[in-house]
């Protein structure tokens, strides 16, 4: 499982800078503010869950809550990748 949850290696282009594109840059805005909106919809349902005392809604906001913040620390570390080469 190990080798498919590396990003691929970004295209370089011949001068030595990243072959960013606009799109590319875009998607990223809108991925990560997704993740957020995701993040903050399941910390709250949590909390609902919470002060409501429903299991089922509790489990729910944590599941996506965890699973937002874990794509938004792999798009975190992408980033940081790119920015090094």
């Amino acid at each position: 499982m190990g080798a498919f949850s590396t990003s691929p290696q970004r295209a370089v282009a011949r001068s030595g800078e990243p072959a960013a594109t606009e799109s590319s840059r875009l998607w990223t805005i809108l991925a990560r503010s997704a993740a957020w909106l995701i993040f903050l919809g399941g910390v709250f349902g949590a909390v609902l869950g919470i002060a409501g005392l429903r299991v089922e809604i509790t489990v729910a906001g944590l599941i996506l809550a965890c699973t937002a913040g874990l794509i938004l620390l792999k798009l975190r570390a992408d980033a940081a990748a790119t920015e090094k080469h």
